[in-house]
């Protein structure tokens, strides 16, 4: 037998008080099968307990689903036998579409060799913070939760994979606007577009402060500068050198100017972007554990589709067994499982929560 207690706390400007009444669920998700094993309301001191058998698949995950405020937030998964304190509480938080700041703590630009005789593929992470008490949500189709730039002449932008669905993400007049709740913590959102050969240098507005930002230039004889980038070791991924450049505080209005190869080449793929980040993100001394950190997991029932969620998990374990059947997957290959995996997780913690009407 197993079991889980916990708490579901709202947190206030004065600090996380006990959240009564809340509805919360315990699910699992197995390739056998998928689907909510118990629920329960808290008490008044927002406790809650239950206990459960671990059966049929045994890469099966069980997780705690809460919702507050029309947002639904999740606990990692259980994998102790009984979980208790930070592995089964779930914090919860008061929405608001007034203007919150979102600051940017990390924000890196990947600038890749030219793959066609027009244009080269550029890649960019941010890493997002809401530091107040409050869910930040779109008000209006005027107020997104959170915008930047886009550089000049920049083309075909699409929204990668991230804290934040791509189905969030909209491109407007040269500017990328995140429609996605944004509740306390770090969330990460990536996006990836083309631009022009024929442009240089290439120049990258820096719209607000930005705590760590981190340039890759694919080669060996590009550059970076402004937004005070100081040049730093170069790095190699999967057998490609790349340039590097870092700058702590990069300041509001900024723009980094980057000089870049154009000769054309083979560039590095989208999926290589999780590899690339995690290698720079580990390299800024004392600030990755910070940076790469997530908060909880949430949905909107309006941003997540009809997906079968039983569907959903079947996708995930024949994904994991097809990754097991590998002696020595390469760097691509991890990558590749990494960004599917990610995807097929945040599309069934979606379908769950539109499921159960969270």
């Amino acid at each position: 037998a197993r079991a889980a207690r916990g708490v579901v706390q709202r947190v206030t400007a004065k600090g996380a008080v006990p959240l009564s009444g809340a509805w919360v669920v315990l699910h699992r998700v197995g390739k056998d099968r998928a689907a909510p094993l118990d629920s329960t309301r808290t008490d008044e001191g927002g406790h809650f307990a239950f206990r459960y058998r671990a059966t049929g698949d045994t890469n099966a995950l069980y997780f705690i689903a809460a919702s507050y405020a029309s947002i639904a937030y999740f606990t990692p998964p259980l994998r102790k036998a009984i979980a208790s304190g930070a592995d089964a509480n779930l914090l919860v938080y008061d929405t608001t579409s007034a203007p919150v700041t979102i600051h940017v703590r990390g924000r890196h630009v990947i600038v890749t060799a030219p793959d066609t005789g027009r244009d080269r593929l550029i890649l960019e992470v941010f890493e997002l913070s809401s530091d107040s008490s409050l869910t930040r949500v779109a008000g209006t189709p005027e107020k997104p939760t959170f915008e930047t730039a886009l550089p000049e002449g920049a083309t075909s932008p699409v929204a990668g994979e991230g804290d934040i669905p791509a189905e969030a993400v909209k491109f407007e007049a040269g500017r990328v606007r995140v429609f996605a709740p944004l509740a306390p913590g770090i969330k990460q959102l990536s996006i990836h577009y083309r631009l022009p050969l024929g442009k240089a240098p290439l120049a990258f507005p820096v719209p607000a402060l930005t705590t760590v930002l981190e340039v890759l230039v694919e080669g060996t004889e590009g550059s970076a500068s402004g937004a005070n980038l100081k040049k730093m070791a170069a790095v190699n991924v999967g057998g490609r050198p790349f340039r590097r450049f870092v700058a702590e505080e990069a300041p509001m209005n900024a723009v980094v100017t980057v000089l870049a190869p154009a000769a054309t080449g083979a560039t590095v793929p989208v999926r290589m972007v999780f590899v690339i980040v995690a290698i720079g993100a580990v390299m800024l001394t004392g600030l990755a554990a910070s940076l790469m950190r997530r908060g909880p997991l949430m949905a909107r029932p309006d941003e997540i589709g009809d997906t079968d969620p039983d569907d959903v998990a079947r996708q995930i374990a024949a994904l994991d067994d097809a990754f097991e059947k590998k002696d020595s997957p390469t760097d691509d290959e991890r990558a590749d499982h990494y960004q599917a995996r990610a995807r097929l997780k945040a599309r069934l913690t979606a379908s769950l929560a539109r499921r159960d009407r969270l």
